[in-house]
């Protein structure tokens, strides 16, 4: 049997009413600061745009003939009105377009992940939402973060799709970041300073990874 860790569960009035049990190599691990450097420099660099492009003398349209005569005529020999010094010509050294690509595998990334999990639950910075909620009320939400003394903090409540009410409740609160399956990476983890779970949500994510 898989060892396990103990998380604390709240409910939606801040108070804790119970315990999870989460995984332990993912919730309970050793933090491996260099590798989780290493896989959100990974992600950020996928967000560095480099497409500005331009065209060379070979790109450019028109100038294939010789525009006048080598000799006889008194002026520079031109081989053509494409030439990077005649207006509408090319460009040379100009900027091109790269498609930045950074791989990371998926040993590498779960490890990453690991490490800012289990470094906010040493901190006491992981807790799980037990909520029966049916409808959107933001103000439940506001309180509960309040009663946690949360509210001046950037809190990530990571949720499944399942859980739309929530989703709702908390996506128009000031410094609450809404991480759904797609935002279940290192870097959008490590930018929140406390992570609020729900069950479905730790669960999906346990066996994601």
């Amino acid at each position: 049997m898989a060892s396990t860790i103990s998380l604390p569960v709240v409910d939606l009035k801040g108070k804790e009413v119970g315990n999870y049990s989460a995984p332990q190599d993912l919730f309970g691990a050793e933090p491996n600061e260099a590798v989780l450097h290493f896989v959100c420099e990974g992600q950020r660099f996928r967000f560095y745009k480099k497409t500005a492009t331009v065209k060379t003398r070979s790109n450019v349209t028109g100038g294939g003939r010789k525009i006048r005569k080598q000799k006889g005529l008194g002026a520079g020999r031109q081989g053509g009105i494409r030439a990077p010094h005649w207006v509408g010509g090319g460009v040379v050294f100009g900027p091109a377009g790269i498609k930045r690509n950074f791989k990371v595998n998926k040993k590498t990334r779960k490890i990453a992940l690991a490490s800012v999990l289990s470094d906010r639950t040493s901190s006491g910075q992981v807790r799980i939402l037990k909520s029966d909620m049916k409808a959107p009320k933001t103000a439940s939400l506001t309180s509960f973060l309040s009663a946690l003394s949360l509210s001046g903090a950037r809190v990530g409540f990571v949720l499944s799709s399942k859980d739309e009410a929530l989703l709702k409740s908390v996506r128009n609160i000031r410094n609450v970041d809404v991480l759904t399956e797609e935002k279940w990476t290192p870097l959008d983890m490590v930018k929140s300073d406390t992570l609020v779970f729900t069950e479905d949500a730790v669960k999906s994510l346990a066996e994601r990874n």
